[in-house]
């Protein structure tokens, strides 16, 4: 999610110092939108980015337990940088939430950066090859420049140009959505296809004396079990493609449409059966 939130939401100039930067692993990033008192509720965001316009430098500061970042992937141990979702307060004014470009650990000696408080959250039911981490921040300092700004701009006197739409700022998370469908259905095709093609290698049963044995995959009720499950695996890929198509749409015309609700809905579909057949497959 680091290299296309760099990709999607940074003006021209960010992109040319940045990207090759990420795309060289110079720099390993992690996308910190995720607080311990708020997920999805992006509106609910309570970190907060106050600028200073003297010194054109943003002051970021986690202000309450719920605030701290929790479960960016990568921010245990791995990420060095981080895009930061935090609230934007121009002259005591809030601007809504805005991404940011937070360097974390020391590029050279991977130490924690002052201010900086990371760690990683610790066993989690899966995807354990994954560092999941928090990051509480106390007044942390970064240039003006390290807002992510092709949609939403201040100035250095602290003038605000609001993006066209505010979801842009969190249309990465789109993006992910979309992967996660398609990442869904293909665990699901592959737990079916396995399940399959046991059933079809696996013998048991004699028809008579003489008779091979029957294959598993003759009998009916194993049949019910992975017939209908091939059609899902099927269906749910389909209606990744669908969705993948309609995020392209979007994606070239930012302007037009709204489909967070979709990919949010899609998302839990997609993983609920994963999870729930593949149990299925495997007994």
């Amino acid at each position: 999610m680091f290299i296309p939130t760099l990709e999607n939401q940074m003006d021209d100039e960010q992109r040319a110092y940045w990207l090759p930067k990420a795309k060289a692993f110079e720099i390993t990033g992690a996308y910190a939108q995720t607080e311990l008192g708020h997920g999805s509720n992006v509106q609910g965001i309570e970190t907060t980015a106050h600028y200073d316009p003297k010194t054109q430098e943003f002051i970021l500061n986690s202000p309450t337990l719920t605030s701290r970042k929790w479960w960016p992937g990568g921010l245990g141990k791995t990420a060095n940088h981080c895009v930061l979702h935090a609230r934007l307060f121009l002259d005591g004014k809030d601007r809504g939430v805005q991404a940011f470009l937070v360097p974390l650990r020391d590029t050279a000696t991977h130490r924690t950066l002052p201010g900086i408080t990371l760690g990683d959250i610790g066993p989690k039911i899966g995807f354990q090859s994954v560092d999941n981490g928090f990051c509480v921040l106390d007044h942390v300092r970064i240039p003006r420049r390290n807002m992510l700004m092709r949609f939403a701009k201040v100035a250095p006197d602290g003038s605000f140009s609001k993006p066209p739409m505010d979801k842009l700022v969190y249309f990465t998370m789109v993006k992910i959505r979309v992967l996660v469908a398609v990442v869904c259905a293909r665990s699901m095709a592959s737990a079916v296809t396995i399940a399959t093609r046991f059933s079809a290698a696996r013998v048991q049963g004699s028809a008579g004396r003489g008779q091979p044995e029957n294959q598993v995959l003759n009998y009916e009720n194993q049949q019910l079990t992975l017939f209908p499950l091939i059609g899902l695996a099927y269906a749910s890929y389909f209606a990744y493609r669908g969705l993948d198509a309609m995020y392209k749409q979007v994606a070239e015309q930012v302007d037009q449409g709204d489909m967070g609700l979709g990919t949010s809905g899609e998302n839990t579909i997609h993983a609920t059966f994963s999870t729930n057949y593949t149990r299925r497959h495997r007994d």
